[in-house]
């Protein structure tokens, strides 16, 4: 079926979150299965799983498998999970006083961007 060939248009990806270093008792939805750490670029896959962005890069170079399912997955069946960012980044704000930065390289990154 040619729909099972044609993948819808991907969104500009934007800069993994800056996090605070320090972020207690995250929900558990959003910790990276791989990391178990939270995450500030999460990507979801096919099985409607979430992965941080570079965890899962590193993983997939090693295997060619989805780390919780054992599914077969590469880079190209992952999508951005612009939802689940936004609540990261609205519940990490709460957490830190409204320090949470759209934009830069995670919690030891940094650049110039807003907060929600």
């Amino acid at each position: 079926d040619v729909r099972d060939r044609v993948r819808p248009p991907r969104a500009a990806q934007p800069p993994p979150l800056s996090l605070p270093d320090k972020l207690d008792d995250p929900p558990a939805e959003f910790v990276c299965p791989i990391s178990h750490q939270v995450m500030s670029d999460p990507v979801v896959g096919p099985a409607g799983i979430s992965y941080e962005r570079e965890a899962l890069r590193q993983w997939l170079s090693v295997r060619k498998i989805d780390p919780t399912t054992q599914a077969s997955l590469d880079m190209g069946d992952v999508y951005a999970n612009f939802s689940l960012r936004g609540l990261i980044a609205r519940w990490a704000a709460g957490q830190s006083g409204g320090g949470v930065i759209f934009g830069g390289g995670g919690a030891s990154g940094g650049s110039a961007g807003f907060a929600p």
